[in-house]
């Protein structure tokens, strides 16, 4: 559903607004299949955006991995990187509405000009949906366009970037925002007056879905890429710029973020290189990393998940390391698997453990959620090496569940989204066994020193 644009940089990405509305609006109809909709709770990709002129046109709908900004965006962190990261919590600019926007000012000068509206993907869909022109607050905090402080528009860090930020009614993750148009029921089959809830960023109603939402709690949204948050009573930042600080879901509750990184992409790798396209392709990966003894008889794997550092961003050496020669070790593919979720899972303490240090506290609960979660070997492979229990989400799909949750709220279905967890929200602990998570703290520490050693060798 990308577009070509004629004098966009290479690394840009935009959607076709046309095509991903047709295909929303389709999809819609093939879920509706007869059923009574209480309300349409949306919520998407954090810093993917939409530009719109004062009559709603899309001048711009691109996702996350639009890098069209990255030199306007250094450009921008080189002056101004501090007070960026001090208001929103977040870091480097390219990644945000403020280097996009720059980008659109510098080469898209008319364009520009004709910015009414800078909302986020999940922002733009409820507007296709009710004709309402609304920022959600956790999606807005993804996207640099709220001061964490305030919990109002950034707008006096965007005037003082040289930005114009027009104002747009702010909502939260539990209001019905709008209600379904006559345009968008005639195009998705909803009733008209359905109320529409955007719910916030996958991440944040992930968080919901597996029932974090008390200060100290952290949660792993495990999917494509691998988010790690933690419930905070205050926005805490890092000295260095290396984790994110956005909104919780619940009000005045905020999130500590220092996730992993490409991680579900990278098992996706893993699985066509290994397995190919065959049915079962994933049970295949966790019978074959369940079959290989723990440490994978001295593998260790680097696929791109490690320890946040959003100030030091950049291609880095990976690889997978086993013993030589071959004829001794027999080393094969199920070593390579073992490898690969023991790496992914030493990541995740390397992640968790930074967020504990920032806040001055360990964790009280961890619970995890995604798609990664449909192996438990994996799971089990994570609680022994964090040498802790893992709360595990009823259902993979912990960000659509956790959607649900706040759009019941938003239409009077629940008081509140604590009720809302704690009367749908099951419990399964997954407990580490000690002996494995022993012989793990000393794995833990050679795969970081490996990483480490990697990280230095040039390109």
């Amino acid at each position: 559903m990308y577009t070509q644009e004629a004098g966009a940089p290479d690394l840009a990405r935009a959607f076709d607004p046309m095509a991903v509305w047709r295909g929303v609006s389709s999809a819609i109809r093939r879920c509706l299949a007869g059923r009574r909709v209480s309300a349409v709770a949306i919520t998407s990709q954090r810093q993917a955006l939409a530009f719109l002129d004062s009559d709603g046109g899309e001048i711009y709908v691109g996702p996350n991995v639009d890098l069209r900004a990255v030199f306007e965006g250094a450009a921008m962190d080189e002056d101004h990187r501090d007070e960026i990261y001090s208001v929103t919590g977040h870091t480097p600019a390219f990644m945000l509405a403020a280097g996009k926007l720059r980008w659109f000012q510098i080469h898209r000068e008319e364009e520009y000009a004709k910015i009414a509206a800078v909302l986020s993907l999940g922002d733009w869909l409820s507007f296709k949906l009710s004709g309402v022109v609304a920022s959600e607050k956790t999606l807005a905090a993804e996207a640099g366009l709220l001061d964490l402080e305030t919990g109002r528009r950034a707008d006096d860090l965007y005037r003082e970037l040289g930005l114009s930020l027009n104002h747009v009614d702010l909502t939260n993750a539990d209001d019905v925002m709008g209600r379904v148009s006559a345009q968008a029921s005639e195009q998705t089959g909803l009733a008209l007056g359905t109320p529409v809830v955007t719910a916030g960023s996958d991440t944040q109603c992930g968080l919901v879905g597996l029932g974090t939402i008390s200060p100290q709690q952290a949660g792993i949204v495990a999917g494509w890429s691998a988010s790690a948050q933690l419930v905070t009573a205050r926005p805490i930042v890092s000295d260095g710029g290396e984790t994110w600080a956005g909104v919780h879901s619940v009000a005045d509750r905020w999130v500590l973020e220092s996730s992993a990184g490409d991680m579900g992409n990278s098992l996706r790798w893993l699985k066509d290189t290994l397995i190919g396209g065959v049915d079962d392709a994933y049970k295949e990966l966790d019978e074959l990393a369940a079959s290989a003894p723990l440490g994978a008889d001295g593998a260790k794997a680097y696929l791109g998940a490690g320890r946040m550092d959003m100030s030091n961003l950049g291609m880095k050496q990976g690889g997978i390391l086993f013993p030589v020669p071959l004829t001794v070790s027999g080393f094969n593919r199920q070593h390579i698997v073992r490898a690969a979720l023991e790496g992914f899972a030493f990541a995740f303490r390397a992640n968790v453990e930074q967020m504990e240090r920032l806040s001055g506290e360990p964790a009280s609960s961890i619970a995890i959620g995604g798609g990664m979660t449909q192996s438990l070997t994996f799971v089990r492979i994570l609680a022994a090496v964090l040498g802790r229990p893992i709360r595990l989400g009823d259902d993979p799909r912990a960000t659509a569940e956790g959607a649900a949750l706040c759009g019941r709220v938003a239409t009077g279905q629940y008081d509140s989204i604590e009720d809302a967890v704690g009367d749908a929200i099951g419990e399964t602990n997954i407990e580490p066994e000690a002996l494995d998570a022993a012989n793990y703290n000393d794995l833990y520490q050679s795969w970081l020193d490996a990483s480490q050693t990697l990280s230095e060798l040039p390109i």
